[in-house]
Parts: C-alpha cells; sequence; structure tokens
C-alpha cells in the first residue's frame, strides 16, 4: 500500500513545477502585433521663376498637383519590431514624355527639365493619367529589423547595459545631429546601435554602407572594372544631458570612397582643371568605366558638436562642424598633362538657433555660415565647401520654400545646391533667418519668415547657371560660358525671401497648410550667356510660388 502511494504521489513534485513554470514560459512569447502608420498628402502649388536654376531667364512656370502616400508597418514581437516603408508620389495628368512608372520613370527624373526619358515632375515616380492605370509605382524606403543587442533578455545578455540595434534600410534619425539635415538624415543601408548607459548619457554609432563591391567586380583593370568600390561611412555620436534642459551631442565621422560616389554624398561642380570638366563624375574618377577609376579614393573627417538648451522661455540649438580630409581626381596639371590630384579638404558649417516663446508666440533667429572656394579656386586642389553625409534635400526646410523645401517639399531645389549641400554652388552661405509663429488655437497657427541671404565668397556672375552637363546624375549649378568665366567674383548677396503661411488642423490627424513666398533675387543670382557669339549679362528676375496641402496622418 505504501510503496502504491509512493508511486502515485512521486510524480507531483514535477506537475507542480510545470504548473508554476508554464505561465512564466508563455509570459516569454508575447502576441505578434502589426501596426500601420504613415502620413496621405494631396498638394498643389504654383509658382513661377524657382524651378530651372536659372533666375536670369524666367520663362520657367507650373501650377500642379500631386499625392503621396508614404506608410509604415511594424511588425513587433516584445521588444522586436521589423519595420517595412513604403512611398508612393504620383502627379495628377500625364506631365513628361511617357506615363509609365520602371524603368523610364524614376524617382528624380524630371519631365520639366528636358530629359528624354524623364515623364514626371522632379522627385516623383507617376502620372495620374486618364483611367490611371500606373504601374511600378511603389519605392521602398525602409526595411530593417530592430533588436536587443546587450542587456537583459537580449542577444547578448552577459553584457549589462541596453543597447537597441538595427539593421537593414532605416532612417538616419538622431543618430548624427538633433538639427534637421545638418550633417545625416534621410536614409541609409548598414546596421546601428544606441547604447543606454544612464538617463543623462547614451551613445549612438552607425555603419554606413554607400557602395559595395561584389566578387569579381575587381578583375580588371581599374578603369573598366564593374565595381563601384567600397564606399562607407561612420558615425559615432554620444549624447550627453549635463543637467536638466541642456543637451550635447558631439560628432566624429569618417567618409571613404573609391572612385565614383553617391550624388548625396559628393556634390558635382564645373571645375575647368579636371578632365571632363565637373568634378565628382566618371570621367574625373578616371574615367574607362562608368564607374571610374576606384583607385582614386576620398577621405572625409567630420567632427563638431550639436545642442539643444532651454531655459524657461528661451531656447538655444547651436550646430557647429568642421570637416577635413583628402580626394583623389584626375585633372589637367600646368604642362597640359592628365594626372591623378590630390585635394585638400577643410571646411567649416556654423548653424544656430535662438527663440523665445511667451504665451501663444514663438519667435526664432537663425544665423548660418559655411566656408566656400572662390571662384578662381581649382577644386582638383583645394576644398572649402562643406559636404554633409546625407541631407535628403532637406537643409533649412521649413525656414524657407524657394531657398529650401517648404509645404511643397519636392521644389526648392533649384537654388544650386543649398539645400542637399548647405552652400550655394562651391561659394559657401552665409545667412539670417527670421521666424514667426502665432498659435491662435491648439488647431490653427500662422507664421511668417524673411530670409535674406549671401555667399561667403562672391560669386562669378560671368557664369551662366542651370543644369550641370555630365554631372551625376541631375544637379544644378554654376556652367562655364566662355574665358571670362571663372576669373574673380563679383557678389555675395543671392537675395531676400519672405514667406508666410497658416497650419489649420481640422479634424483629428487631419491638417491643412497653405504657404506663399517671393524671392527678391540678389546680383550674385545675375548670369551670362553667350548671345551671337558676345558674352551678355542678364540680370537675375524675382521669384514666387504658393502651395496648398491637405494631410491625413494615421
Amino acid at each position: 500500500m505504501r510503496s502504491r502511494v509512493r508511486r502515485v504521489l512521486t510524480p507531483v513534485p514535477a506537475f507542480v513545477v510545470f504548473v508554476l513554470l508554464a505561465p512564466n514560459a508563455l509570459a516569454q512569447a508575447p502576441a505578434p502585433k502589426i501596426t500601420i502608420t504613415g502620413i496621405f498628402d494631396q498638394i498643389t502649388s504654383a509658382g513661377k521663376n524657382s524651378y530651372d536654376a536659372n533666375f536670369a531667364r524666367d520663362n520657367d512656370r507650373e501650377w500642379y498637383a500631386r499625392t503621396r502616400f508614404r506608410p509604415n508597418f511594424t511588425f513587433e514581437v516584445g521588444r522586436t519590431k521589423a519595420v517595412l516603408g513604403l512611398e508612393i508620389d504620383l502627379v495628377y495628368g500625364q506631365t513628361g514624355s511617357n506615363d509609365g512608372g520602371f524603368p523610364t520613370n524614376n524617382t528624380g527624373s524630371p519631365g520639366g527639365l528636358g530629359t528624354v526619358l524623364g515623364g514626371t515632375k522632379l522627385q516623383t515616380n507617376g502620372n495620374l493619367d486618364l483611367n490611371t492605370d500606373v504601374g511600378g509605382m511603389i519605392e521602398i524606403k525602409w526595411i530593417y529589423t530592430e533588436f536587443d543587442l546587450t542587456g537583459k533578455d537580449s542577444l547578448l545578455p552577459f553584457i549589462p547595459v541596453e543597447t537597441v540595434a538595427r539593421a537593414g534600410g532605416q532612417p538616419f534619425a538622431s543618430l548624427a545631429n538633433y538639427k534637421l539635415a545638418s550633417y545625416a538624415f534621410g536614409d541609409f543601408a548598414g546596421v546601428s546601435a544606441v547604447t543606454t548607459f544612464t538617463p543623462s548619457l547614451k551613445t549612438s554609432l552607425a555603419y554606413v554602407l554607400v557602395e559595395d563591391q561584389l566578387a569579381g567586380g575587381n578583375r580588371a583593370a581599374a578603369t573598366v572594372r564593374t565595381s563601384r568600390g567600397e564606399d562607407h561611412a561612420f558615425i559615432a555620436s554620444p549624447e550627453i544631458t549635463p543637467f536638466k534642459g541642456l543637451e550635447l551631442k558631439p560628432l566624429y565621422s569618417y567618409f571613404h570612397a573609391d572612385g565614383l560616389t553617391s550624388f548625396w554624398a559628393r556634390r558635382n561642380l564645373v571645375n575647368r582643371r579636371t578632365v571632363g570638366g565637373v568634378l565628382g563624375n566618371a570621367a574625373s574618377m578616371g574615367g574607362g568605366a562608368s564607374a571610374g577609376d576606384s583607385t582614386n579614393h576620398e577621405d572625409r573627417h567630420t567632427i563638431g558638436l550639436d545642442a539643444r538648451w532651454r531655459v524657461g522661455p528661451f531656447g538655444f540649438d547651436p550646430t557647429i562642424y568642421y570637416q577635413w580630409g583628402t580626394r583623389d581626381s584626375q585633372a589637367l596639371i600646368s604642362t597640359g598633362a592628365v594626372k591623378r590630384v590630390e585635394a585638400d579638404m577643410s571646411a567649416w558649417l556654423i548653424d544656430l538657433v535662438g527663440s523665445y516663446r511667451t504665451g501663444p508666440l514663438l519667435l526664432e533667429l537663425r544665423a548660418i555660415y559655411s566656408s566656400g572656394n572662390k571662384a578662381r579656386d581649382n577644386l582638383a586642389k583645394r576644398i572649402r565647401y562643406f559636404q554633409p553625409l546625407d541631407t535628403d534635400g532637406a537643409y533649412y526646410a521649413s525656414w524657407a520654400a524657394i531657398m529650401a523645401l517648404g509645404v511643397d517639399y519636392v521644389n526648392g531645389y533649384t537654388m544650386n545646391g543649398m539645400n542637399s549641400y548647405v552652400g550655394y554652388d562651391r561659394y559657401g552661405r552665409a545667412q539670417l533667418g527670421f521666424r514667426a509663429t502665432f498659435n491662435f488655437t491648439s488647431a490653427l497657427s500662422v507664421y511668417g519668415i524673411v530670409s535674406p541671404t549671401w555667399t561667403a565668397e562672391k560669386v562669378d556672375t560671368d557664369t551662366n547657371s542651370g543644369l550641370v552637363a555630365g554631372a551625376v546624375p541631375i544637379t544644378a549649378g554654376r556652367t562655364t560660358v566662355d574665358d571670362k568665366s571663372w576669373l574673380e567674383g563679383d557678389s555675395r548677396y543671392l537675395g531676400t525671401e519672405v514667406a508666410a503661411g497658416l497650419t489649420w488642423r481640422w479634424a483629428p490627424n487631419a491638417a491643412f497648410d497653405l504657404q506663399g513666398a517671393w524671392l527678391s533675387a540678389g546680383s550674385a543670382l545675375n548670369t551670362a550667356e553667350l548671345l551671337n557669339g558676345v558674352h551678355t549679362r542678364r540680370e537675375a528676375n524675382d521669384a514666387y510660388t504658393a502651395a496648398a496641402r491637405v494631410r491625413l496622418s494615421f
């Protein structure tokens, strides 16, 4: 009898342990969750003389409309998630030589600036014509996995600090900077890690894969390889909060490129001493192959500080970066021979924003300086203009609508690189911005902006302005007219833009934006051209734009 009882009772402890552990095991496997967030925009805008980068010829004008759908799909299991971000940009009506999507319509190929294959508005990728049957339109913006790399319940749990990592196509977000597009903005492929040591100390690290070399791509002479080389960037940026109200974000970033590289990371500029006449394209990087010679290298270092300081109603957001390095290119030396030449890089960016809030009124003042090159400089040997890693065209966005992106954020690309590369052409930038915003209610606000703008070095107005022939890809900049070009600068004053607008959030998650802007053109926007073989100077004309947008956020 006792042996029978003992046999019955023996499994009881094991059963009790199973019952006690089962809920914990189940709790460690949370249910999967899928969420969708994003925006739907319907936009219309009109303007004159603000589209082709040539303010001396003012017959460029348009009134168009478009739609943009930007959803993010987030797949979560506990703290691990995967994100898929998509984008669709379509213009109302056929606007170019074709109405289709891929392959002849690629984002960034405009129909209105003279390209043969482009069939749509710059930064859109299709046309909604009659019956609206357009294919090949979905862009993949984000596709990454986010997971706990170190800390409790992580991939490396024996490391006690908490690190959240991302791998794949992801946004830069605040990995490098606080201020919008001051160094790294937009998206990239690679890995990143944000480690929290204490509530007042974090570090952000990122490895950015710009271009990669596949097996066999380098098995030939450098000028005929299919490889674009190994182009990459590294970002290291701690975040320090010494006391409440002050946030400091130092930055060190290293960028390396072999031969040709992304136009976002390296601007293309006309340079007479460069082979092919344009610094940055395949010819200037060795020619022969479409990617140039990958034995021509660029090594660029950027250090600096971005900060945010809040004291009561006052705010101060300073950004200071210094950049140095070297770049190889093919250039003409004094004897006329072609030779690999190394350029010395040294540049500054200083961007300061001060603010004061009293009741419903917010006042802001912004001052920007970035160094530049003189008109006579040989860019194959000397580079003094600042180059961000990637701004996605958003530098100074919301502070202007012609000099930068406004309510219609596919316009504002005509100021010879100011929204993408900070400076105007090679000449740098010196700018003041004044912005006042008044909130009548939490749903209705109005604002006004004034932005007088100069260059750091004088612009040679004996050059023309427009699309740079041979640039990679479509790039606006100063171009050569004749032997009078690139001798000396004439003017620093680009002009003053005045903008005004309102935002009305009339329903939950819905907003209406209305904006108008006028650019009083300065003498630095003057141009020259050959008319009947005669060098002729032309004065810049004013420009304007107006835009309206209905946005649904979800």
